[in-house]
């Protein structure tokens, strides 16, 4: 048998067929697995779950924090230079003087930190021993760019019959004619047609940070479990096609349905379908109302102190409201509203049963009771001795909760640790596959 690129003189290789046997790699299962007694590993829902994580910047990285979050054993595979976000502004000070971009310490909690060449043979090599011991593997290069490394569909599928592979690409893998273009979160919203609907002459605006990141991103993670519950039930695993454009055309359902049966180009003044709907001031900010149902606008009228305004026949149905707000429904609502702090408006309705919040800045958002109660505040960092606030994770199962602290991993921090205890490299081996390394953008997978 050939030797590999990892093997050196003296230093004997496992043969290929070998690769696909069983190993024991329960030691390092059990040490990535350590979680607080809150979610400990006999009780995470992903426990015992092993990702293989090739994702960068958002929408990748995203679906496997959750998975990480979760219980899983996520190995984040790196290029020499790290994953680029690491490196993407804005950055965040970590200390002695080092920064890591905000984007990286968000999403990528949780996780283990393996540095590998892709592009030289030792690298590809080690990879190749890490998917047969992996469950998942996750990706968003642009289409091609693994296979072009040499792990196409088929490859994988030999190398590890069970193993699920998510791609996370722009288009696709069957749109031939656009599934290599690059695409980051905002070509998905607007190629789909999502965006705030503009005032007259202005552009449209994007709905806010990273919708057409995180949307498929949670999209790939159903898409991994149900490929991971096909696989309890035949045994084989397979590919998960996630495309942005197609996630993004889902979120959008309404407008795209709509606009085959609707006139496609409604005037800006056409009336809403629901009023009165969106943000209000208040005394000391702003409060969101949303009145859907009949019942809800007569309970509004009877809390402001208006029960007139419910047996108006202008003001019956959301769209007769929507026309005649300025002149019917604006002034006494408005005038009931700026006497009154945010806070009492939303609780006064909401238990009253009518939507209401307070808008919050985001830095409020942090302290308000809500987030708190719900533990939806964590922090991260490479150390405790610099952190940052994050939200964590929004899946609650039974009692699991998230760590108060989460580490980040440094860039290549856990390559001696996984290539020795998952891929079962010897010293010599993974000396190999450090010598392989060349810290070079232009060594970069796209």
């Amino acid at each position: 048998m050939a030797r590999t690129s990892l093997e050196k003189p003296g230093v004997p290789m496992t043969s290929i067929t070998e690769l696909f046997e069983p190993h024991d790699c329960e030691p390092l299962r059990k040490a990535m697995m350590s979680r607080p007694k809150s979610m400990t590993q006999d009780r995470a829902p992903l426990a015992g779950v092993v990702v293989l994580d090739l994702t960068r910047f958002v929408s990748g990285p995203y679906c496997t924090m959750l998975m990480a979050d979760a219980g899983a054993t996520v190995v984040k595979v790196e290029p020499p230079d790290g994953d680029a976000s690491r490196r993407a502004q804005p950055v965040f000070p970590v200390g002695d003087g080092h920064v890591v971009g905000a984007t990286f310490m968000r999403m990528n909690r949780g996780k283990r930190s393996v540095v590998l060449d892709l592009k030289s043979p030792a690298g590809r090599d080690a990879l190749t021993r890490l998917i047969t011991k992996a469950d998942v593997l996750v990706e968003n290069f642009r289409y091609g760019v693994l296979a072009d490394l040499g792990f196409d569909t088929a490859t994988l599928d030999r190398l590890n019959s069970r193993l699920v592979y998510c791609t996370i690409t722009g288009f696709g893998h069957s749109a031939s004619g656009r599934r290599a273009r690059p695409a980051f979160n905002l070509i998905a919203e607007y190629e789909a047609g999502v965006f705030s609907r503009p005032d007259p002459g202005n552009a449209p605006r994007s709905l806010g940070p990273y919708v057409g990141d995180l949307f498929p991103g949670s999209h790939a993670l159903s898409g991994i479990l149900m490929a991971l519950y096909r696989r309890s039930v035949t045994g084989f695993g397979g590919r998960v096609d996630i495309a942005m454009f197609d996630a993004m055309l889902s979120l959008n359902e309404a407008a795209i349905s709509n606009a085959t049966w609707l006139d496609d180009a409604e005037p800006d003044d056409s009336p809403d379908y629901y009023c009165p709907s969106g943000v209000f001031p208040s005394g000391d900010g702003f409060v969101c109302i949303d009145v859907v149902t009949d019942r809800q606008w007569e309970t509004l009228c009877q809390v402001i102190g208006r029960p007139d305004l419910s047996a108006m026949p202008q003001l019956a149905t959301g769209p007769r409201r929507s026309v005649n707000y300025n002149t019917l429904l604006a002034a006494p609502l408005l005038t009931w509203l700026a006497v009154r702090r945010s806070e009492d408006v939303a609780t006064l309705l909401s238990s009253s049963g009518v939507p209401s919040a307070v808008v919050r800045q985001p830095g409020e958002v942090l302290a308000s009771r809500q987030a708190q109660e719900r533990e939806m505040v964590i922090e991260v960092g490479e150390s405790r001795k610099a952190r940052m606030q994050v939200p964590a994770s929004p899946i609650r199962i039974d009692d699991m909760t998230s760590p108060h602290f989460a580490v980040v991993p440094r860039l290549g921090q856990h390559t001696d640790e996984v290539l020795r205890e998952l891929a079962g490299l010897t010293p010599d081996q993974i000396s190999a596959v450090r010598e392989s390394m060349h810290p070079a953008d232009s060594r970069r997978p796209d």
